[in-house]
């Protein structure tokens, strides 16, 4: 009976009071609420306010430079051009992968103006094209082989897949301006232009910043209800 009263003495003393330095969770809980109260809380309109601005921001500048700044101005080059030994209409009629291999196909591109073109840049379809350090004289002409013009993988134009739709020439001149030159060939099945108008594609951007501005808004409300 001793010896137990002993024990539960000594087990007694051992148990030390917490000290009042140490914080509780409770403290340290109402601590962080508190500081949480304090730091600036953002409301729903003016959240709502800042984030239609971010968006109309990047719209409404990019539509004012559009119309601020001065138009490029290319100069025009004086020519023509001309294709030989293209396969018929009839031969893009059928599937392309039952066409026969097609050798051959040529442009004439002629320098109808009275200075030499230098550097030239000649592109076939938009994707396809040949740089040309040599000199185009005034009054000349240079043929060029269909089949030299490479697209950036380094694919070979082929008239076995590919009509010729296209023409475009960059050159300089003496004055060392650049100028370009465009010219449109008949096809057997014309591609329809797939240009977009950029206020189009500037209006389609805002509404989807607006729809995100919107979602945000009320994962932030109900975060905050929360």
């Amino acid at each position: 009976m001793i010896n137990a009263m002993t024990k539960n003495s000594s087990t007694t003393e051992n148990l030390t009071p917490v000290s009042p330095d140490v914080p509780s969770e409770s403290n340290d809980f109402q601590f962080h609420s508190s500081e949480q109260k304090k730091s600036p809380q953002l409301s729903h309109r003016g959240l709502t306010i800042m984030l239609t601005i971010m968006c109309l921001v990047p719209v409404v500048t990019i539509l004012f430079l559009w119309n601020y700044l001065p138009p490029v101005f290319e100069g025009q080059l004086e020519a023509s051009v001309t294709a030989q030994n293209l396969p018929g209409a009839d031969f893009y009629s059928v599937e392309y992968y039952n066409r026969p291999p097609v050798e051959g196909g040529e442009i004439i591109i002629y320098n109808e103006s009275d200075v030499d073109w230098t550097h030239l840049n000649i592109q076939v379809n938009g994707n396809y094209q040949v740089y040309d350090k040599e000199t185009i004289p005034a009054h000349g002409e240079k043929v060029y082989e269909l089949d030299r013009f490479l697209n950036r993988t380094g694919a070979r134009f082929s008239l076995q897949f590919n009509e010729l739709e296209r023409i475009r020439i960059y050159a300089r001149r003496p004055t060392k301006d650049r100028a370009t030159y465009y010219q449109s060939f008949e096809t057997q099945n014309p591609v329809s232009k797939r240009y977009v108008p950029v206020a189009l594609l500037l209006g389609v951007f805002a509404v989807l910043l607006l729809v995100a501005a919107r979602i945000f808004v009320k994962l932030g409300a109900a975060g905050s209800a929360a």
